[in-house]
């Protein structure tokens, strides 16, 4: 269940970001979303299918690669972001 918040959360934020004002750069978001489509992917993979075997050992697989790439995608937004706010740092302190 833990999985699914973050999906949907990780989908959500740029919705949020919109609603505070925010404008950077859409990467970030889009990154972020796609972060979150990894994670629900991941909890759909738990699910039991009816199928063959070779179904099954990709839904495996799926179960095994989604999260490391939904980790992924979350870290590199973070960091991009961080290096964004960093590099033009005038947005943290206005005149």
């Amino acid at each position: 269940m833990q999985i699914i918040f973050l999906g949907v959360a990780c989908l959500s934020v740029q919705l949020f970001a919109k609603y505070a004002g925010l404008s950077v750069k859409k990467v970030l978001y889009d990154l972020v979303g796609l972060g979150g489509m990894f994670f629900l992917l991941t909890a759909a993979s738990g699910m039991e299918v009816g199928g063959g075997e070779m179904l099954s050992h990709l839904i495996g697989l799926v179960g095994v690669i989604a999260p490391i790439m939904g980790w992924l995608c979350l870290l590199g937004g973070t960091i991009m972001g961080v290096l964004d706010l960093l590099i033009h740092h005038e947005r943290l302190l206005p005149h």
